[in-house]
């Protein structure tokens, strides 16, 4: 087991590591053992090939099938992830304190498997403290994804998270197949260089420089939940017209990069109401508006996020969001809303 490359992030606070690792994940032992292991597999599927980490985990002494007859938490339903009970003591393998198992229902192509791995997996990381991860490519084994596809989508996507502040303190991504080291090493060079060649984090490795405050509000919102986004609106703009909101229904011009334009405007906001309902957890862009915003408010000390519970999610609202300070106007309450745009404002 040898590192071979790295890309430092600097979130603004905290440099965070992105590791290439050659050798087997199973070499992981007590000594070094990560917080959370990340593998995938085809849904409810647990066979231990001799092509999979599943497999080799199997080989080593723990079965992925043992564990997820147990899970701790199962989330496939909406993120496509479940997360195991604490290894400790129960099997012979211990590099991991945790597994996490990605089962997306449909796969989708790499950058679309990647952004739904991230989605999912912020349920289960902390805001309080940062976590060592390990993972291999993944989906480039019996899923026969080309590993420097999946690679470069890993990178992007991983940077693009860790410099918003992403608690991950390493994230150590292995290849056991020697032959795919170099090319691999290489893109990880590339990626990691500044922009006059050199080592020194460029730009695009560090968090995004502060803006001045363009929007008081950014509101987060589901389609479905439109009629929830105008009534609070409505409710704001009678306590302070002056007030401003961003909408995107409203406010990005066309030609722009929505995700750019989402980007600047949570960068940019003084605060962030989510209006939560199954409909909002169902939508990948909304998923990444909330992961966006709950990064920002941590980065910003808290109190920037504001959940608006607005129809009741099953099996419940994610514990993270659970310790925020909420409005609560389940089943959609419109009679409510003029006490949420009140505190709304109060928080301004």
């Amino acid at each position: 087991m040898e590192k071979v490359a790295s890309i430092t992030v600097f979130d603004g606070k905290t440099e965070r590591v992105i590791s290439l690792v050659q050798g087997d994940l199973t070499e992981l032992g007590p000594n070094e053992a990560v917080d959370l292991l990340l593998t995938s597999a085809f849904p409810n599927d647990y066979t231990p090939t001799a092509t999979s980490l599943i497999g080799a985990l199997q080989r080593s002494g723990l079965s992925v099938a043992e564990l997820a007859r147990d899970k701790a938490v199962d989330l496939r339903h909406t993120s496509g992830f479940w997360l195991s009970h604490e290894l400790a003591d129960r099997f012979t393998w211990r590099g991991a304190r945790r597994l996490a198992v990605f089962e997306p229902r449909d796969l989708g192509s790499p950058p679309e498997a990647v952004g739904a791995l991230f989605r999912g997996l912020f349920p289960f990381l902390s805001d309080r403290e940062d976590q060592r991860v390990a993972m291999p490519i993944l989906s480039s084994g019996d899923q026969r994804w080309s590993p420097l596809v999946m690679m470069e989508s890993l990178l992007g996507a991983s940077i693009q998270w860790m410099r918003r502040g992403l608690p991950i303190s390493e994230l150590m991504i292995f290849e056991r197949n020697s032959g795919r080291i170099p090319l691999l090493k290489a893109l990880m060079d590339q990626l990691g260089q500044g922009d006059d060649g050199s080592a020194t984090p460029r730009a695009a490795l560090s968090v995004p420089p502060p803006r001045a405050q363009d929007y008081d509000v950014f509101l987060s919102f589901s389609s479905h939940n439109a009629n929830a986004a105008d009534a609070f609106k409505n409710e704001l703009a009678a306590i302070d017209p002056a007030r401003t909101v961003f909408d995107f229904r409203l406010a990005i011009q066309k030609g722009k990069s929505y995700q750019d334009e989402i980007d600047r405007a949570i960068e940019s906001c003084r605060r962030v109401v989510s209006i939560l309902s199954p409909a909002y957890f169902a939508s990948p862009e909304c998923q990444e508006e909330l992961n966006i915003a709950r990064l920002r408010n941590k980065r910003s000390g808290f109190g920037l996020l504001i959940p608006l519970y607005w129809r009741s999610i099953s099996p419940g609202l994610p514990l993270w969001l659970q310790t925020l300070n909420q409005c609560v106007c389940v089943e959609e309450r419109l009679d409510q809303l003029p006490v949420a745009a009140q505190d709304v404002h109060a928080s301004l």
